[in-house]
């Protein structure tokens, strides 16, 4: 666990140290767990550089579990698109714990929320895809649709599986 001053140190690091201080910062600062959420999510919110919005979301996503309710947060009610498909990737890189919060998300009444858990899940790979087909299988509307775009977008393994899917309709 890290005291704040570190912290702050290895977020003034990611804004402004070269590739690899960087990557050693994100490291670093995610080791220091959930203390480094708020100021780490500071820091996303009011970060103008993509490159520094990545290494500030990847953070955030490599604490974990922790971390979910932040970026689901950031994903839903920011009002800066690119905060918000950060969050998403963030989230999305965290794997099957982030799984179900996502799925969740396909029934938001923001299209942009919609298409952000799209793009998470789709990061995510093999565990949203299974996911989806049993959700197309189970649900109806809106929440189908998106689950059957979302595994269209994936390619690859995503396409075969709506391909089945369909097939088995």
């Amino acid at each position: 666990m890290g005291d704040m001053e570190e912290i702050n140190g290895f977020i003034e690091t990611i804004r402004t140290g070269d590739v690899k201080a960087r990557r050693e910062a994100v490291n670093a600062v995610a080791a220091c767990g959930s203390e480094a959420i708020d100021p780490l999510t500071g820091a996303l919110i009011t970060a103008e550089d993509n490159d520094v919005r990545w290494y500030l979301a990847r953070a955030i996503g490599m604490i974990g579990e922790p971390a979910i309710e932040t970026l689901i947060y950031l994903l839903t009610v920011s009002e800066d698109p690119e905060t918000a498909r950060y969050a998403a990737a963030a989230l999305g890189e965290m794997g099957e714990v982030a799984l179900e919060p996502l799925i969740a998300l396909l029934d938001d009444e923001d299209a942009q929320v919609r298409g952000f858990a799209a793009l998470a899940l789709g990061r995510m790979g093999e565990p949203a895809i299974t996911r989806l087909v049993t959700l197309i299988e189970e649900s109806e509307g809106l929440r189908r649709r998106c689950a059957k775009m979302t595994l269209y977008r994936m390619g690859g393994g995503g396409t075969e599986a709506l391909a089945r899917s369909v097939m088995n309709e």
